[in-house]
């Protein structure tokens, strides 16, 4: 039996390498809230609707449960137009809507200052067939029953130009909600640096 092939691709982007390796962002320990997305509404609607009914300008969440009645995605691969090492192909719609298996995402203010949505999820089909990717969270409609969240308030993200990577990425940010500042404990939480594409 012989030994599978590998190939692999290193990736370089195309800009200055930062400095800091790692971005953290202080703040106050953050607010968990469970809250039910309505059939309908876009996810982007829904979770933009959830976050500002909260008062919150930042966050992240897990969406645990539900249909979409429409699903899309997009997944990244290199381009030999683009100077960056990848980018997002067009939306995939999964035919029939899907079932979320696993889903996560970032919420913040876009560089233009709307709020943007980034999610990221793993999908089955009416046959089980599994999908998963970037979501298009404006394609993407709830489907009957709703879609369950947990909404984390106060800490999150926002969107900032990026000249390494030459994408606009969702860098850390920390907040006190409209509902009032937490007391600190000393357990300042610490958010990573995630891609977000501003163009969706």
């Amino acid at each position: 039996m012989s030994a599978p092939i590998v190939t692999v691709r290193r990736v370089i982007h195309p800009g200055p390498v930062s400095a800091a390796g790692v971005t953290t962002a202080m703040g106050p320990p953050p607010r968990r809230v469970m809250t039910w997305l309505a059939e309908g509404q876009s996810l982007q609607g829904a979770l933009v609707g959830a976050y500002a009914s909260l008062g919150a300008r930042a966050g992240a969440f897990e969406l645990l449960g539900g249909r979409l009645s429409v699903a899309a995605y997009h997944v990244t691969g290199p381009q030999t137009a683009s100077v960056r090492v990848a980018e997002y192909g067009p939306p995939s719609i999964i035919p029939g809507g899907a079932t979320i298996i696993q889903a996560t995402g970032s919420y913040g203010d876009s560089l233009a200052g709307p709020p943007m949505v980034h999610i990221h999820a793993a999908f089955a089909d009416g046959s089980g067939r599994a999908h998963g990717g970037h979501v298009n969270p404006e394609l993407c409609v709830i489907g009957p029953g709703g879609v369950r969240a947990m909404l984390t308030l106060a800490v999150g993200f926002r969107q900032i130009a990026d000249p390494q990577t030459q994408y606009s990425l969702f860098f850390p940010f920390a907040e006190v909600s409209a509902h009032g500042a937490v007391p600190s404990h000393g357990n300042h939480p610490r958010a990573r640096r995630e891609r977000a594409v501003g163009a969706e």
